[in-house]
């Protein structure tokens, strides 16, 4: 079953506006000028153009941390990965105490399954620069849960202390989700039901849930019920309709 992760319920801080207050004053002509002008288009949506300034900069100091985060920061947003991973890279050799040159380095390679472990390490390199950062947290929690890792159940406890998710269904959820890639169905049922019953109009929980009681309680009746529910609440373009549908379907045909 697919657990939903939580990144897309924080809102999402680029690092490049990390250093806006240190770059302001600064001189013409200098890195930290470019640096600034390269914030402000990024600040505009002109990811083009911060980017090319950024990799300019970072070509030509190559051993100046913030040139090396902004380049893979906007390199990224250009749709260029192995030059952000190239920079973040940089970043990190260069910094390892860096709280934002680990991060973003750590966000990139979350963002591949296949780097999941990798990206475990160099976020926890981030945590311990700074242990009260939420994106950190989250992200360590998904990269635990893409391993189907037991170390998922301690990040979302350590998750859950945070006042603005500790009541929420996501949260919740996915200590359903974790809770059933370690065999622990009764912990499961508990963490899909607070879910659902603060989630009823979220058609991810709902398709969850759905999921949970087909797989694994094989529960048709409760399962059919659910699969029609996300059904009425999806929208047009939601990738689990079709999915859904064909489990609807052989619960009905089986009845």
């Amino acid at each position: 079953m697919e657990g939903e992760t939580l990144m897309k319920h924080i809102v999402f801080e680029f690092a490049v506006f990390v250093f806006a207050v240190m770059l302001a004053g600064c001189g013409d002509g200098t890195p930290e000028q470019a640096m600034a002008r390269a914030v402000a288009f990024a600040g505009q949506g002109r990811w083009d153009k911060a980017s090319k300034i950024a990799e300019r900069t970072a070509r030509k100091h190559p051993d100046l941390v913030a040139a090396q985060v902004l380049r893979a920061v906007t390199a990224e947003r250009c749709g260029d990965r192995n030059g952000a991973l190239d920079a973040a890279r940089r970043a990190a050799e260069l910094a390892p105490e860096s709280f934002e040159a680990q991060y973003t380095l750590g966000r990139l390679y979350a963002a591949d399954t296949a780097r999941a472990s990798e990206a475990e390490q160099v976020l926890l390199r981030a945590w311990k620069t700074r242990r009260d950062d939420v994106r950190v947290k989250i992200l360590l929690c998904n990269v635990a849960m893409a391993m189907n890792s037991p170390r998922s159940i301690g990040y979302l406890s350590m998750i859950s202390r945070l006042p603005e998710l500790k009541d929420s269904a996501e949260l919740k959820n996915q200590f359903a989700v974790s809770y059933v890639r370690k065999g622990d169905l009764a912990s499961a049922q508990r963490y899909f039901a607070a879910a659902f019953r603060e989630g009823r109009t979220n058609p991810e929980i709902i398709l969850n849930v759905a999921r949970f009681y087909d797989g694994c309680l094989h529960s048709g009746k409760v399962a059919a019920r659910l699969y029609r529910e996300y059904l009425r609440t999806a929208g047009i373009d939601d990738s689990g309709k079709v999915e859904a549908a064909a489990r609807l379907s052989r619960l009905e045909s089986a009845n």
